[in-house]
């Protein structure tokens, strides 16, 4: 677990080195995936041409069990990934984009990998932040939660 964090951590380290072109961006949402799942994740998202983008993640997440009274910290789970993100719509002050990529983790001690799939839309404010809704759909596999779909809400904000 400390080396895939750490390696995490030297993924951020290295895109920031190269950030600063105002077209890079910090992600944090946080939201609600079925079934009974709680999840944040953040990103370091760098623009390409026509609108699309390659965003890193790491996020983590809850999932509990019912009754939620004893249970509900013993689902949790952490993972990374990488995301592409293709431009299918652009509006006046935000876009439309389709997002897939790859992602690895564990849940509690069991080790998973899996694909993530789903749409995003971003509103761009004046001052550059962007307002963000994530409709995700995670396809894990090697272990029990194998399929979790879901809408986060976050922020955008430029470097």
């Amino acid at each position: 677990m400390k080396k895939y964090i750490l390696a995490m951590l030297c993924v951020f380290a290295v895109l920031q080195c190269n950030a600063g072109s105002g077209d890079d961006r910090i992600t944090i949402a946080a939201g609600f995936q079925f079934p009974s799942t709680l999840d944040a994740q953040i990103g370091y998202e760098h623009d390409l041409s026509y609108g699309n983008s390659i965003e890193v993640i790491a996020e983590a997440g809850n999932h509990w069990q019912t009754p939620v009274c004893h249970m509900f910290w013993k689902g949790y789970y952490w993972d990374g990934g990488v995301n592409y993100k293709h431009r299918l719509k652009r509006f006046k002050n935000g876009q439309l984009r389709v997002r897939g990529g790859v992602t690895a983790g564990a849940e509690q001690t069991d080790f998973f990998f899996g694909a993530e799939v789903g749409f995003e839309y971003d509103y761009v404010f004046a001052n550059g932040w962007r307002f963000c809704v994530i409709q995700k759909n995670n396809f894990n596999f090697l272990h029990g939660d194998t399929f979790r779909n879901g809408l986060l809400i976050g922020l955008k904000v430029p470097l």
